[in-house]
Order: structure tokens, then C-alpha cells, then sequence
């Protein structure tokens, strides 16, 4: 892997992250660990500042609490090695029993999108139009897919779009910033999929607490998001669907 750069943002989840390195290829051009238990930076900032420090070609986003199958990374950068239009390729995500977990991947993250398919709305219609659309429910995960939204848990980006870009924004601690990074390189052209012959397993949630604090992260990303593309009304009225006690109160 001499033209691939692997960043990873650890918080917590030390055990998963021993894990997570033994899996890795044993020959890598570069690895990069930036530690936000020192100075827990979030996210994004987290992961531009590992790709500053990088000089792959490509950047392989990886959270740490991951374990990666033999050919994972190297099917990664035959798809786009092979594939000169795309700018992101993300692996199928697995659970602990190696099964698919049955959403990832989305189309783009509309208002629209938001209140049918992250919303009250979608607990009493979880088959909406809409929802389906948004959550790509008929994708069989046994080939190619192309997306507008990659899961941020592990990616494969060209360096040069990652720069063209400006990153990740860094107003996102957390949350929403794969969302927002993907609608940044579509708008510039480019494609992304996720390629399902590229797979790794995720232990979902172990470096993130899930507490009032967490909440509130997850609530001011949402609003960041939907306010800096579609607009401050068009943010209220998400968070009127998917907040409404936050905001009527």
C-alpha cells in the first residue's frame, strides 16, 4: 500500500484499536493515530489534521474500532485505481457476526429526506417513498453502489479531492460530517460508491457514549448541516420534525 495514507481518530475504545492495527496490511506507505483523548478535538478536526500530516495519494479514513479482512484496503484502491471519476469508495460494513448491516449508504440529505426518514415520520412510515430512496433499501450490498452519502466509519479518498474541498468542515464535532464532505465532492463532480468486494467488521458505537452530552452534539450537527446548505428556515423546520419538543417548548 505505498500511495495510501491510514488516519485513524482515537477516543476511547484502546482494546478495539489493538484490534483494529493488528489487522491492518503489514506493509503500509503510512499510519497515522490522532489521539483526541489528550485534547478530544472531534472528528473532523481530528481527521484533518492526520490527512496534514499525511503524504499518500490516498487517505483511508478508519474508525478504530474496526477490524479489516485481508484484501480489504487493497480492493479499496483497485476501485479507484480503476475507477478514475470516483473520488470515495467505501468498504460493506459488517457486524460481529459478519453479517451486513442492513443500512449504509444513503442518497443525499435533503430536508425532505431528513423529515421523512430521520424523523418521528419515519417510525410509523418506515416504508415511504422517500425513506426507501433516502436509506437505498433496495440495494441488494452484493454489488457496486453508487451513493451520495458513504458511512464515515472507514473511506478511501483521493487526497487531492480531500485538499480540493478544504477537508472536513470543522464545525462538526461529530456527526453529519461525512454527509457534509460527501455533498461538498459531489457538487465538484465526482462519484462515490461503496463497494461491497471490499468488506470490514465494525463494533458500532464503542468509542462514543451514547448520554445527554452526546445528544447534544448529534442536535447541533443536524442544525449546522441543514442551516450551511438548504438555509436557516429549512433547518427548523427538521428540527420541528425531529426535535419538535426542543422547539415548541
Amino acid at each position: 500500500m505505498s500511495k495510501v495514507s491510514v488516519i485513524i481518530v482515537k477516543y476511547r475504545a484502546q482494546k478495539e484499536l489493538q484490534q483494529c492495527l493488528k489487522s491492518l496490511p503489514k506493509k503500509l506507505h503510512e499510519l497515522i493515530i490522532v489521539d483526541n483523548n489528550k485534547i478530544n478535538r472531534g472528528y473532523a478536526k481530528g481527521n484533518n489534521l492526520g490527512a496534514k500530516k499525511s503524504t499518500g495519494d490516498y487517505l483511508f479514513i478508519l474508525n478504530p474500532d474496526t477490524i479489516l479482512f485481508p484484501n480489504t484496503l487493497s480492493h479499496l484502491v483497485s476501485f479507484l485505481d480503476s475507477h478514475p471519476q470516483a473520488a470515495i469508495v467505501a468498504p460493506l460494513l459488517l457486524d460481529a457476526n459478519e453479517n451486513a448491516y442492513p443500512l449504509q449508504g444513503t442518497s443525499q440529505l435533503t430536508p425532505m429526506a431528513a423529515i421523512f426518514s430521520l424523523s418521528f415520520i419515519y417510525k410509523f412510515w418506515p416504508g415511504s417513498q422517500m425513506a426507501c430512496n433516502y436509506w437505498l433499501k433496495t440495494w441488494d450490498k452484493k454489488s457496486p453502489k453508487e451513493v451520495d452519502v458513504i458511512p464515515g466509519t472507514a473511506f478511501l479518498i483521493r487526497r487531492k479531492v480531500f485538499e480540493q474541498v478544504g477537508g472536513f468542515d470543522a464545525n462538526f464535532f461529530l456527526y453529519f460530517e461525512e454527509s457534509d464532505l460527501c455533498k461538498r465532492v459531489k457538487e465538484l463532480g465526482y462519484d462515490i460508491w461503496i463497494n461491497p468486494q471490499a468488506q470490514l467488521i465494525h463494533h458500532w458505537g464503542k468509542s462514543t457514549p451514547h448520554d445527554s452530552k452526546t445528544q447534544k452534539i448529534f442536535v447541533q450537527s443536524r442544525k449546522h448541516y441543514f442551516t450551511k446548505h438548504f438555509g436557516k428556515f429549512s433547518s427548523f423546520m427538521v428540527e420541528l420534525f425531529c426535535n419538535p419538543k426542543a422547539v415548541l417548548k
